[in-house]
């Protein structure tokens, strides 16, 4: 029997997540019977985030990251999702888990430098992205941080984008109010001495590894 049509939720301590109209590759379903989807980035955020976090989340997903990021701060997040056609579930999984948030759908542009027109969806929705290209060639709406509302009022800044971490790390002194930052290093995508590099640019505005699970990452800023 198709294990698609088996796992329509996936439930996580107190919180219930809608797949059914998720489009996943067979083999990803087992990471929700198993219980390790976002396994890195869970771990990270569950053990640095607190209420003093007020939450952008880049790559809205299904929900996971911004369902546990607010109720562990339990401050107000904005997300930020490039794919418009997972939004209504994403909307779905943030009401049903009692979030409150605002979803912006683009990319958000820390610079207008090396400005993107295009994404690409991938069998694995999950997988869309700036940087691995497919067939499948979609439009992309970049959204300018300076014309989001209030973005300064937040500290903690978490990618959850395939690639994206380069933009953000590379220009994140544009963001003088994040003063913490998690993502994911996606290894696929940059080398190791691609990561070095940028851990250093990280150093040189201020911010340090403060903790780390597998490939996701949590810097702090010093000053």
């Amino acid at each position: 029997m198709d294990s698609k049509k088996l796992i329509k939720k996936y439930y996580y301590k107190k919180f219930i997540f809608e797949l059914k109209n998720c489009n996943f590759p067979l083999p990803y379903y087992s990471s929700f019977i198993f219980n390790t989807y976002e396994l890195n980035d869970r771990k990270i955020i569950q053990r640095n985030l607190s209420k003093k976090n007020k939450c952008i989340i880049v790559g809205g997903g299904i929900g996971f990251i911004g369902v546990i990021a607010y109720h562990l701060t339990m401050n107000p997040i904005i997300l930020f999702e490039i794919n418009e056609k997972i939004i209504p579930n994403l909307k779905k999984n943030l009401i049903s888990n009692v979030v409150k948030f605002k979803i912006y759908v683009g990319n958000l542009m820390l610079t207008k430098i090396n400005k993107k027109k295009y994404f690409y969806n991938h069998e694995n929705f999950l997988a869309t992205s700036m940087y691995r290209s497919t067939q499948k060639k979609v439009k992309l709406k970049n959204l300018y941080y300076k014309n989001i509302s209030k973005i300064k009022i937040f500290n903690t800044l978490i990618i959850d984008g395939e690639g994206v971490e380069e933009h953000y790390i590379n220009y994140i002194n544009f963001l003088p109010n994040i003063k913490y930052l998690i993502f994911e290093f996606h290894n696929d995508l940059f080398d190791n001495k691609d990561k070095i590099n940028l851990f250093k640019k990280l150093n040189k505005k201020n911010f340090y590894l403060k903790d780390s699970f597998l490939n996701s990452y949590f810097f702090e800023k010093t000053k």
